[in-house]
């Protein structure tokens, strides 16, 4: 063989090892860039995985246009939206905010338009507890936040209290208050009346917290006279107010003067504005829960009462899918409090 022949085949060798060193740099490089662009595209779908399955559950519909994904989100929920595959940047607007996730390249993968919002609350307060604690079991079935208002001085009252404070419900006090004609009020133990000294009221009102156990807040037990009469509401909750505790209106005159009292003083407050249980029918109730609903969603939240009545329970019980359909949140008295 020439000379010239080796050189030719020595040119030949060198110029295909190059070619194989390139085809091989090439492949590594093309199966490194696919392995990064699936490592990507898995990060882009468990992004949007939680995305959807957080809109399932709240009936709460997802937008989107190509890439970009527009959704609403409850205030305070926690959705895993972080990434350590892809590049993410947030961009604040008021109350919303956008999430920009971008490949390795800086191409933009996802964007998310997320919706802040506060579902309207609806508070159910139920009056009345103390008499017995079987009503209890009923109550109990309930997985929601619901309060509850204890009569002091009645056979049940510190029991009742202590199961319903043990299943994770809110309790307050009940406090009797006088009301207009009303002669069976009126033999209430524990009344507080207008004609009261301040010293009175005191001792009515320490001796009713000491029959109930700890409470954090109290509500008006009947009491359309009392609490119609602004200076001894300011009495009342002068002293309340050294004992830090809430008030709320049961609002028994249309005039709220407890409330607008309390709000004078600096107490959080607030009042009712409707009793789901006028009627003892299960139904009737069902239908005063929906029109409950409706005053949330048109005054952003509401406090409503109802009783401690083994019909209430129920149906409180059978709406409450209905309520977390309608983007209710029933929430305890405390949550309400201005």
């Amino acid at each position: 063989m020439s000379g010239i022949n080796k050189k030719i085949i020595y040119g030949i060798g060198i110029i295909s090892i190059l070619i194989i060193a390139i085809l091989f740099r090439w492949y590594n490089g093309n199966k490194y860039e696919r392995q990064i662009k699936l490592q990507e595209d898995l990060a882009v779908e468990k992004i949007m995985k939680e995305v959807k399955e957080y809109a399932v559950i709240n009936g709460r519909p997802v937008q989107n246009d190509e890439i970009k994904y527009s959704f609403d989100l409850k205030k305070g929920t926690n959705l895993n939206l972080e990434s350590d595959t892809l590049q993410v940047r947030e961009i604040p607007k008021g109350e919303k905010k956008e999430i920009i996730y971008s490949d390795s390249k800086g191409k933009e993968k996802l964007i998310l338009e997320i919706n802040y919002f506060t579902p309207p609350k609806l508070a159910i307060l139920i009056d009345d507890v103390g008499m017995n604690t079987k009503t209890t079991t009923y109550f109990k079935k309930i997985d929601g936040a619901l309060s509850f208002a204890t009569i002091p001085y009645l056979p049940k009252t510190r029991q009742a209290t202590r199961i319903l404070k043990d299943a994770g419900f809110e309790v307050i006090l009940h406090m009797p208050m006088e009301g207009s004609n009303d002669t069976l009020n009126m033999r209430t133990e524990g009344l507080i009346k207008p004609s009261m000294t301040e010293k009175e009221i005191y001792d009515k009102f320490d001796g009713a917290i000491e029959n109930l156990g700890a409470v954090k807040g109290f509500n008006n037990h009947m009491g359309s006279e009392f609490t119609n009469n602004p200076g001894k509401m300011r009495e009342l909750l002068s002293y309340a107010k050294k004992k830090e505790m809430f008030f709320i209106d049961s609002n028994t005159n249309s005039k709220k003067e407890g409330y607008k009292v309390a709000k004078e003083l600096d107490i959080p407050t607030y009042y009712t504005s409707y009793f789901i249980d006028n009627s003892h029918k299960k139904g009737d109730i069902m239908e005063a829960i929906k029109v409950s609903v409706r005053l949330a969603k048109e005054r952003k939240k509401v406090l409503v009462i109802g009783h401690y009545r083994r019909e209430t329970a129920e149906a409180i019980y059978e709406m409450l899918d209905y309520i977390e359909g309608e983007g209710v949140e029933l929430v305890p008295i405390s949550e309400v409090l201005e």
